[in-house]
């Protein structure tokens, strides 16, 4: 019952979302930066974007901040660097597939799950690294996690970003992508009526997102001896749809 009023109030969302959206320009000239909390946000959130900006010519060059190690918490057969290796070379290979250059991944390599408990020293330090990753880049245009994702995390991750930001002193335009907020889609409704709302529709070739969700295995597939996968049941293919929706301002 709990999933069918889910999938209900995400339809109901998305023809919301649909209506107030404006087709997302791919502009000429932009720089694209992608931040990605974990390796599996961006595809989750923004592949197809990406994959169009390759395909049109655009660069996209993606950060991921943290290790991506803590996902399996006390598994007992797969050690947290383990899993941050496994999980790197996923998201090298799901990029690869959506045409983004292996010199345009950046893994700034904070430890997972710590994002949200930084003291502020330590939320300095990873934001003046940040910023020294940006800076080279001068993004027009960079996308990121929704701060209300529903990820202690993510919102972690905006508050860093908007910090790297003043230290590199750039201003690009800023572009929330949703990741949890998608499965929890009562979290979309306020910014479907607050924010500027963009949609990027790629039905054409949406097999590249698919097949790009399909590298990140650590994380969709059980890990033995453990019987089910991290992530919820549906949870994925909540993203497997030929449409992204980001929101501005």
């Amino acid at each position: 019952m709990k999933e069918l009023l889910r999938r209900g109030l995400r339809t109901a969302v998305t023809s919301a979302l649909r209506m107030r959206s404006r087709p997302y320009p791919l502009a000429a000239g932009s720089r694209g930066l992608i931040i990605a909390p974990h390796q599996d946000d961006e595809a989750l959130g923004c592949a197809g974007l990406i994959f169009s900006r390759r395909a049109a010519g655009l660069p996209v060059s993606i950060v991921y901040i943290t290790d991506g190690a803590g996902s399996h918490p006390n598994h007992p057969q797969i050690s947290p660097a383990d899993l941050a290796q496994l999980r790197r070379g996923e998201a090298s290979q799901a990029m690869q597939l959506l045409k983004v250059e292996a010199a345009s991944l950046q893994f700034l390599n904070a430890p997972d799950g710590t994002l949200a408990h930084l003291s502020p020293a330590a939320f300095e330090a990873i934001a003046q690294r940040l910023a020294a990753l940006i800076a080279p880049l001068a993004p027009t245009e960079l996308f990121l996690p929704c701060q209300a994702d529903g990820s202690s995390e993510h919102t972690a991750a905006f508050k860093l970003t908007a910090r790297a930001l003043q230290h590199a002193k750039l201003n690009p335009r800023l572009l929330e992508y949703p990741v949890w907020a998608r499965w929890s889609p009562q979290r979309l409704i306020r910014p479907a009526f607050t924010s500027r709302v963009w949609r990027h529709a790629f039905p054409e070739t949406v097999a590249a997102k698919r097949a790009a969700l399909a590298c990140y295995v650590s994380q969709t597939t059980p890990t033995p001896p453990w019987p089910q996968p991290v992530l919820p049941a549906g949870f994925a293919d909540s993203f497997e749809s030929d449409e992204e929706y980001f929101f501005e301002g």
